[in-house]
Formats: structure tokens, sequence, C-alpha cells
């Protein structure tokens, strides 16, 4: 979670046409100001209800124009959206005075947890602090009857256990019973680094915590990263979430230093070993620069019903709404200029899918004029590339024994190359290509991926020789033959 202070694939992209002042490019955002951390539920007459994090002056004090949350609603089958209106701000004199956001909305029956007599529908749990560093962050929650109106909580349900570090954040919220039965999933930065805590309650409002959410199967190459959300799967009975990948090195990027990590992993567990880590999480996806071409992809939401469940919408395809940077950075772009477009001013919402059973990528190289590209995912259609050669398929996530990563890089403007290296060696990475395996593999069909160094740049190829353009070509792994 990130707190501001003023100083893809995406099928529904068309939508943002109907919407007046939303970032071409984006399912929601509006231009010129910063946009991120939706929290997304469909609600039963199939509009999506989008609640997010955005620059706004806030309604209890004008002169404060920074993070305030946003509310919106998407019909998905008309493309029409409403305009976005500010729902909540600081208090002035209170716990959050200095920043609110990160914004999950859960529904359900709410019975008088204002002490007001009134029962409510909605809960909106937020980070907020009094500190102007951003640090000491405690967790509120808010209370509505129409997404739109809001009464808050007047002290915050999950309290820092810190003043130095970022304290409690990013919550993540689901209904156990569709009354006020809630879990509540947050991260906890200390001294100690980031955890995932699970906290319970029976009325919304007075929180327990219950246990920590293991790590066991998280990508070691993106270690102590934060997450984006949860949610769950009760016809699988599988819980999903969406971990953050690492803010890319600013000596990679100009030495100017993004805002907002590279990419997201989709990730699912067992209910039963969220706790325990019997079974690993499953790493399933991600979404990343080299999948999307956003230079910046993090804090994605799932589309969820208004309890936090996933069967909804276009299920068994999960869909995740993503903070992204936006417009997509130009195939040659100086690693700078691309650095340039990840910064908060450029934030907005897009979207994302996820299939089960489509597990393997196309690992294919294009070619323009000046450069050829190898890659699983997105080529800038303005660069005038063409498709030169299928290389193989790569598994979208690691399983059946393909265990190695593979990884999309660039060095300069115009210089793609495919790395085993999780650095990317040095140079900028773009994210994951995708899966393959380290070693031929009896009664399997593979082929080699060598990487080759051209004249001019790099490029794969299964031929040892690399078509006589490299005398020492390096064997980076094996794909799986198409």
């Amino acid at each position: 979670m990130l707190m501001i202070a003023v100083s893809s694939a995406a099928a529904l992209a068309g939508c943002a046409a109907h919407f007046i002042g939303i970032a071409p490019g984006a399912v929601m955002g509006r231009i010129g100001v910063y946009d991120y951390s939706p929290s997304v539920i469909q609600a039963a007459d199939g509009r999506l209800q989008f609640w997010w994090c955005g620059q706004g002056s806030n309604p209890n004090r004008p002169s404060q124009d920074n993070d305030t949350i946003q509310y919106a609603t998407l019909n998905p089958a008309t493309g029409k959206a409403t305009q976005p209106v500010t729902v909540l701000g600081e208090t002035d004199g209170a716990w959050d005075a200095a920043y609110v956001c990160n914004p999950r909305v859960i529904g359900g029956f709410f019975s008088n947890p204002l002490g007001d007599g009134e029962t409510y529908s909605y809960a909106m749990y937020y980070v907020g602090t009094a500190r102007h560093s951003g640090m000491a962050n405690s967790i509120g929650v808010a209370f509505s009857n129409d997404g739109e109106h809001w009464k808050k909580y007047p002290q915050p349900v999950i309290v820092t256990s810190t003043q130095t570090y970022y304290g409690a954040g990013q919550p993540v919220a689901y209904n156990n019973d569709r009354k006020s039965g809630i879990r509540l999933f947050y991260e906890n930065t200390n001294r100690a680094g980031v955890q995932h805590v699970e906290a319970i309650s029976t009325d919304g409002v007075h929180f327990q915590d219950a246990g920590t959410l293991t790590t066991n199967g998280l990508n070691s190459n993106f270690p102590g990263t934060s997450w984006g959300d949860m949610a769950y799967d009760p016809k699988t009975q599988y819980w999903y979430a969406s971990f953050n990948m690492n803010v890319r090195e600013p000596s990679t990027t100009g030495n100017r230093t993004e805002r907002g990590q590279l990419g997201v992993t989709l990730y699912r567990i067992p209910a039963s070993s969220l706790l325990t880590g019997e079974s690993p999480w499953e790493e399933l996806h991600s979404y990343d620069t080299n999948g999307t071409g956003n230079e910046s992809n993090f804090l994605a939401a799932f589309l969820r019903d208004e309890y936090g469940n996933v069967s909804t919408g276009p299920y068994p395809t999960i869909e995740l709404f993503t903070s992204i940077s936006n417009p997509k950075p130009r195939w040659n772009a100086a690693p700078g200029d691309a650095a340039g477009g990840a910064t908060p001013e450029f934030w907005d919402i897009g979207v994302a899918r996820w299939t089960p059973g489509e597990q393997l990528l196309p690992l294919n190289q294009y070619a323009n004029d000046t450069v050829r590209e190898a890659t699983t995912g997105w080529i800038d259609p303005a660069g005038g590339f063409k498709l030169q050669s299928a290389l193989g398929l790569l598994y979208e996530g690691p399983q059946n024994g393909a265990t190695l990563a593979m990884f999309s890089c660039k060095k300069g403007a115009t210089d793609y190359f495919v790395s085993t290296d999780k650095a990317c060696e040095g140079q900028r990475i773009l994210g994951i290509e995708g899966y393959g395996y380290a070693q031929p593999q009896a009664g399997q069909s593979l082929t080699p991926l060598y990487r080759c160094t051209g004249g001019r740049d790099h490029f794969l190829s299964s031929d040892s020789t690399c078509q006589g353009e490299d005398s020492a070509p390096v064997l980076l792994g094996y794909a799986i033959a198409e």
C-alpha cells in the first residue's frame, strides 16, 4: 500500500469510451490524477461497483488535496460508467487525519455497529494514519447502505503495532455468515518485515487475531513482497491471492525511482492450508510489464460478489482489476523514459483475467527493422513487429517439473533478451516469460532455447549455432515443443 501526498488484456478497456474523463487504456481512472488500489463488487443487478484510492479534495477540509476514497459504477453490458464521486476523506484531529486509502468493501447485515440504532448493508475497511510521514498506519471501518454515503466508526479496528514502520495495511474482508461475521486479512509491516495476518469478528468492529498466513510456495525470486487482495472460491474451496512483485532497482531505470511494482502474481491455496502451509501456495500466472506492456502493475483486486467470493462475473475465469501506470511506454523507450511514466499522476485501473486449464504460453519471436524480441506477452502494436518464429511453449506457473523461471529483460532502449537470472544480469526486468525445464525430460518433446547475440541485438533460437550469428550461444533451458 502507498500513501500519496500531492507534490491489459482488457476486454473492458473499450468501455472507457463511454466514461467522461477516463484515461484511454483504463477501465477506471481520471486523466491527470492518480487512481489506484481498487475494491470491486459485482452487484446483484450486474453492475460493477468500484471504490478506490484517488487524488481528490477532502470533503471535510477542501484545502486538503491528496488521498480520498472514490466511487463509481460500471455496467459491463453497455460499457456505461458513472462519474466518480469522493465518498470518504480524512477526519481532522482523528487517527486518520493525514491519509485514508486502500478501501476494501464487503456486504452484509451490520446491526447497530455505530451505536446509532441503524443497520447497514456495507462495511468499508480502509487504511489511515495521522502521520504525514505515512507511517504508523491502522485500519478503520465505515458503514453505508448505498455504497456512496458512509459513516465512520470513530476508532481503528486494527491498531498499528509500530510507530516507526508502516504498520497495519492493505485489508481484505470476507463475510463468513452473510451477516456481520467478518474474516479480515491484513498486512502487518514492522521491524520483523511483512506478515499477513487473519483477524476474526462477529460484529464487524471488534477483531481478534487468529493466525499468520503461510508463505510456503510464494515465489522466492520476489521475497518479502506485499499483496493486493484475497478472495474465496466456495465451489473449489481455494483462497486466491494477488501478491506484488518488487519495485525495479533505480540502477536499471535511468536512476529514476518507480512508484508501483513491476507486476503482480496470482496464487491459490486450499482453504485448509491457509494458516498451516500443509499444501503450498500454487503460482498461477504473473501480470507484469512483459505481459501487459504497462510499466507498473500492482495492488490488484479481485472481482468478487458482495461477500468476498470469486464465483461471480466470468467465473470460472478469475477477473482482477490492477493498478497500472498508463499509458504504456513505447517499445523503444529508454529506461528512464519508461520509468517516468510509472509515477502517480499516470496511475489508473486496468483489468486482467486468468482461466483454469489454460496453462501454456506461446513463446514467439518478433522482429521489426531494428530489433528482435522473444516474448510470451505484449508486443507494441506501433512498433512494426511481425512474427518471425514460434519457439515453443512455457508454463504460466511452475508445474509438471518445469520450475526454471525465464525472465524478460531489456538492455537500453531496444535490446530485449531472455535470462534465467532474476536480476536480469543487472538490466531492466520486464517480468516472467514463463517456466520451462533446465534439462531434457524423458518422454517429453522439448526444444532447446539458446540465447544468441547478433550484431545488433539478442535473440532466441533452437539452433545451437544461432543460424551462424553467434559462435558462443548460451543454452537457457528447454521449452515444450509445439
